[in-house]
């Protein structure tokens, strides 16, 4: 006796061949998708800013910090941020004996979105620069400042925003660059 599939059957069976010839590539297309969209979320959780500072007269200061961000979640970013630091001090030494110096460093830093741009920030940063002790030795020294504190941003448009901060630096040294407490202004933007 013959038997007979019932209609339902064959129509399984086609549609399981079709999944089995079409759905590899279908997968792949999805697939590459995902991919796509993680790079395009990676993408856009990365900013990108930093502040610079000028100052002429008794002491010049040319500062540069470029940052880089990540955006962990909507609220909660952290990055880090080169930074370069020219001073000259006329006098510092006694008449026409200037301090000059160059700084290098950097920090790391995280922030927190509070509620409508206000945010609350850490950072730890290093910086080192030469200095002239007394007998025109030269020595070498290293800062270290912890800052905690907030700030607000304010968007400009786009991905773009201007932000101030106003930070205390924990680890106050006596011979520390900063004094309490700092204030900076910077912009940033998203890609």
């Amino acid at each position: 006796m013959k038997s007979h599939k019932p209609f339902t059957t064959w129509i399984a069976i086609i549609i399981s061949g079709i999944l089995f010839f079409t759905g590899p590539s279908s997968l792949k297309a999805q697939s590459d998708e995902f991919q796509n969209k993680q790079k395009s979320d990676f993408r856009s959780r990365l900013y990108f800013g930093g502040g610079f500072g000028l100052q002429f007269g008794t002491v010049t200061l040319i500062e540069l910090s470029p940052l880089a961000g990540y955006k962990i979640t909507p609220r909660l970013s952290a990055g880090i941020s080169p930074t370069y630091k020219y001073y000259s001090y006329k006098g510092y030494y006694g008449p026409s004996q200037n301090l000059k110096t160059n700084v290098f460093g950097g920090s790391i830093f995280a922030r927190c979105m509070l509620f409508q741009g206000f945010f609350a920030h850490t950072e730890y940063e290093s910086l080192f620069y030469n200095t002239r002790e007394t007998g025109n030795v030269i020595a070498s020294q290293q800062f270290n400042s912890w800052f905690l504190g907030g700030g607000y941003q304010q968007n400009m448009g786009g991905n773009a925003g201007m932000y101030i901060l106003v930070l205390w630096n924990m680890l106050d040294q006596i011979n520390s660059p900063y004094t309490n407490p700092v204030i900076r202004v910077g912009f940033s933007f998203g890609l």
